[in-house]
């Protein structure tokens, strides 16, 4: 018998859903064994049928998302949250930032494209708080991070899911899959918004140049190092990040470019709080990152407004 899967797509913006569809012919051995019975971007189901199976992406933004992770979470037996907005608020999560007044006003009031001071009615979903990740809302059985989902780890999640042998999900972090060397260069300086670097074989922090491979889940098995581009942390925070309270991404890597290349750490540490909403902007509504004591987002980001009481399960 088929199991039955069920989708759903949250605030984010579908690439989690495109991105199965580049599991390509593993994705046509998969039908043999799923029926999908609900997903948004190919079929016209709007009720949530009963599943084995519930696979959903996107943060809660809204009231609208909220309900529907409720009756996504009631209708299947296995719920995962799938993609880095589900897993860690993700892009939307720099929402979280800002109130929902702040938001509006700014949208909408201030905007240079609206009439001033005219909102959206009652037509529109009317917006949370605050963005947070799925399992501030509802309970999470297992999460697949990724901006999007790499083909090979949708894959060999889903099989593990559906009780076939799967290889072993490694807790390694992008570093892990990078062949870039790390090499002790003193006198390097601090290349601030710099994405790339000169040398190809050489890895970014000896260069100068802040990569988050080091203290990211590697779930896309590293095509950005490989590509000359730095790795931006877009699956989420490592294994080691998550575990320890007193870790955080920007002293950790502040510490290592000071050991490679001299610069002091307290510069590093520095311009990536500056750069908060970048450095942070997959992971900066998850709890894992800013109840970090060391960790004041808000603050870095230029709002220092409390976390709203009702944007999760608690503030």
């Amino acid at each position: 018998m088929r199991a039955r899967v069920s989708t759903e797509w949250l605030s984010g913006c579908s690439g989690c859903h495109v991105a199965v569809v580049d599991l390509h012919e593993k994705l046509a051995n998969l039908v043999e064994d799923v029926e999908f019975v609900r997903v948004p971007v190919l079929m016209d189901e709007k009720g949530y049928p009963k599943a084995d199976v519930g696979i959903v992406e996107g943060a809660i933004r809204s009231h609208h998302d909220r309900e529907a992770a409720e009756h996504m979470r009631k209708s299947v037996k296995t719920l995962v949250a799938f993609g880095s907005c589900a897993c860690y608020g993700g892009p939307s999560g720099l929402g979280w930032l800002y109130d929902q007044k702040s938001v509006i006003d700014e949208t909408y009031s201030s905007g240079p494209t609206n009439v001033q001071g005219q909102v959206p009615d009652g037509q529109v979903p009317v917006l949370e708080d605050g963005v947070v990740p799925l399992d501030e809302v509802v309970e999470v059985d297992f999460y697949l991070p990724g901006c999007p989902p790499h083909p090979y780890f949708i894959a060999a999640g889903l099989r593990a899911l559906l009780g076939a042998q799967a290889p072993p999900l490694s807790t390694k972090p992008v570093c892990a899959e990078c062949t870039r060397k790390m090499r002790k260069r003193p006198g390097v300086e601090l290349q601030k918004a710099a994405v790339t670097a000169p040398d190809p074989e050489l890895c970014f922090l000896s260069q100068g140049v802040i990569c988050l491979g080091s203290v990211t889940l590697n779930r896309c098995q590293a095509p950005c190092p490989a590509n000359g581009i730095a790795c931006t942390g877009c699956a989420g925070p490592s294994a080691d990040l998550i575990r320890e309270p007193h870790l955080d991404l920007r002293t950790m890597v502040a510490k290592r470019m000071q050991m490679l290349t001299g610069v002091a750490a307290d510069d590093v540490a520095r311009y990536v709080e500056a750069s908060a909403k970048t450095f942070y902007a997959y992971a900066v509504a998850s709890p894992a990152v800013y109840r970090k004591p060391t960790v004041e987002l808000r603050e870095w980001a230029g709002d220092a407004a409390p976390v709203p009481a009702q944007a999760g399960k608690e503030a």
